[in-house]
């Protein structure tokens, strides 16, 4: 008489290498249990690492425009001071490779990444303000939808560590911020309008507009 080897009952057929039909039974709804677990803790490990709805990453549309937040910054002694000034002006921004990249433009194509460099100023000490925070808004008509106004964020590049500037920086770019917009396949051909407003951490608010002559302003052409 053979005996199962883990419950020590007899087992009547020699088939069953060495374990009882009980102990079997008993062992396959141990199996399924156990296997029933795994797939629960999976499910919710999938669930626990998944992006929450909302925080994951931005839509299409956000990839086309902005820099991101700017960093956190330390208050600057003497500010405020006067009032805030807010300057600058647009640029092809297309990457290191083209060697006209960052040269001033004010008439874009289709596809075209266009890009604004500003400043926010400290009116009594004539120091950059480090806590401004700079969002840019632009007009324009759309093939498809008419008219539209779309507002894209400024980063101030100040605060970034060294190692993170990019390629051609001669001081550190302490005065800048920047923010793009990719003119997009159904504008229609035409002038734009656009400002950049500011705000710093004291309240103090200013806004930019190009100069008002009409061929100071930004174009969209074929």
């Amino acid at each position: 008489m053979r005996y199962c080897v883990t419950c020590t009952l007899p087992v009547e057929s020699p088939a069953a290498w060495g374990y009882s039909p009980a102990c079997m039974a008993r062992r396959s709804r141990l199996f399924v249990v156990l296997l029933a677990a795994m797939l629960l803790t999976t499910a919710a490990l999938m669930v626990q690492t998944a992006p929450a709805q909302g925080a994951g990453p931005a839509p299409a549309a956000a990839a086309t425009q902005g820099r991101g937040a700017p960093p956190a910054v330390e208050p600057q002694k003497g500010h405020p001071s006067g009032q805030l000034v807010v300057w600058g002006d647009s640029a092809l921004f297309d990457g290191r490779l083209n060697p006209e990249n960052c040269i001033l433009l004010s008439r874009f194509k289709r596809g075209m990444r266009m890009g604004f460099r500003m400043t926010a100023i400290d009116g009594g000490t004539g120091e950059t303000e480090n806590t401004a925070t700079l969002t840019g808004h632009l007009t324009y008509t759309s093939r498809t939808k008419g008219k539209l106004t779309i507002d894209f964020p400024m980063r101030w590049r100040g605060a970034e560590k060294r190692e993170s500037w990019a390629p051609g920086y001669l001081r550190p770019p302490v005065e800048l911020w920047t923010g793009f917009w990719i003119v997009p396949e159904d504008a229609e051909t035409g002038m734009i309008v656009y400002t950049i407003t500011g705000i710093d951490r004291f309240g103090r608010k200013a806004s930019f507009r190009p100069f008002p002559d009409v061929g100071s302003q930004i174009y969209i052409v074929d």
